[in-house]
């Protein structure tokens, strides 16, 4: 059958099909944004991530209206949170330009109530710097920032005046974009810890008990490493590059290879785990540089 124009609108329609856009009466609908916010520096991006700004080019919906996998940091880079006085947050994206030619301009706009050293040295570092924010609304992590447009913030500062009065810092930032608050899924990495953006869960590296944790980096051998399980479950930090290949054995001889959604974001990668105690394990990356298992039940002798 010859390809026409027409069979090819067809085939994009089914590819990433405009489905109904029902709403629920009585679902929950909340509005705002969360009390924390995102930003790093474009200088602490190393690459971003995936998104299809065509719809032609698009393979799944969620890829065309936000990133598909993670923001992957320069060296000694991580985001930065940043407290917002809730009911004070809001995220917009208005329609801009010319027909044919129109986009999104995306806007955040956030509070920080008080006049503190970080948020100061935040305020000088944005008002002529360039960055990317990401905040919080209803169920999902959306962008403000863009890989080839300047996000521009205007930190407004303020004392108040009465007691009890407004004071601190209001943020505002806006930025240029093919898509209106593109929603990102991935991890972000932060001083304390890793945040999932994709289901909303953060790892702090304190909660790994030091009496519970088994550091194998030791042992690993040309970018490998192998263990015995001494728990049945807890979380596994691993640090390098490429793919993640996890295999397990029980005599220790024959391997079979393991299931699992476990990447790297930044050289790094966070992720729970259950093993039975005694399972023969192999793990190895393209790079390998570190393995740490914490255990929520260590077995003891």
């Amino acid at each position: 059958m010859k390809k026409t124009k027409t069979n090819r609108v067809a085939a994009i329609v089914a590819a990433v099909a405009i489905g109904n856009v029902n709403f629920r009466i009585g679902q929950a609908n909340g509005s705002g944004v969360g009390k924390y916010l995102y930003f790093i520096p474009a200088d602490g991006i190393a690459r971003w991530p995936l998104i299809s700004n065509n719809l032609v080019d698009a393979a799944t919906a969620a890829r065309y209206i936000g990133y598909d996998g993670d923001f992957e940091l320069a060296d000694g880079a991580y985001w930065i949170r940043i407290y917002n006085t809730q009911g004070e947050g809001s995220m917009t994206a208005e329609p801009t330009g010319e027909r044919d030619s129109r986009m999104f301009m995306n806007k955040l706009s956030f509070r920080y109530p008080k006049l503190t050293k970080n948020a100061a040295v935040l305020s000088n570092a944005v008002v002529n710097g360039e960055g990317i924010f990401i905040g919080w609304h209803d169920g999902a992590y959306r962008v403000v920032g863009h890989k080839h447009y300047r996000c521009d913030v205007t930190p407004n500062v303020t004392s108040g005046d009465a007691a009890g009065s407004s004071k601190g810092i209001t943020f505002e930032a806006e930025c240029p974009d093919y898509k209106a608050l593109p929603v990102y899924r991935g991890n972000l990495i932060l001083e304390d810890g890793i945040l999932n953006c994709n289901t909303d869960t953060f790892i702090n590296y304190e909660d790994m008990n030091t009496n519970k944790t088994q550091d194998y980096s030791g042992q690993i051998k040309d970018n490998a490493v192998r263990f015995e399980a001494l728990g049945k479950e807890g979380r596994i930090h691993i640090e390098g590059s490429g793919p993640i290949v996890m295999e397990v054995s029980v005599d220790g001889v024959n391997y079979a290879t393991v299931d699992h959604n476990i990447a790297f974001s930044s050289g790094v990668a966070v992720a729970p785990f259950q093993f039975y105690i005694g399972d023969k394990v192999r793990i190895s990356a393209t790079t390998l540089t570190k393995v740490i298992v914490n255990y929520n039940d260590l077995k003891t002798n």
